[in-house]
């Protein structure tokens, strides 16, 4: 996971073929994460939102749920 762009809370990461977009924002009652799945310029998969879990989440752990989640998806044969 390394920052992409400018912005705070927006990560990126290669797996497999694919390039994993995540987006965390801080919400009044927590953060949420958004993810998405290219491969080269193209969308496979738009952006989905994740759901958090823990109580407490962290901006890192939101992140990571974000990644875990679109992981999920390519392996599921979804993002194709």
């Amino acid at each position: 996971m390394e920052p992409k762009g400018i912005d705070m809370g927006d990560y990126q990461e290669r797996y497999q073929d694919y390039d994993i977009e995540v987006a965390v924002e801080q919400v009044l009652t927590g953060v949420k994460a958004h993810f998405r799945v290219l491969r080269g310029d193209a969308v496979v998969v738009d952006w989905r939102l994740v759901h958090i879990d823990s109580l407490w989440s962290t901006e890192h752990a939101a992140a990571e749920a974000g990644f875990q989640a679109a992981r999920e998806v390519i392996d599921a044969g979804l993002a194709t």
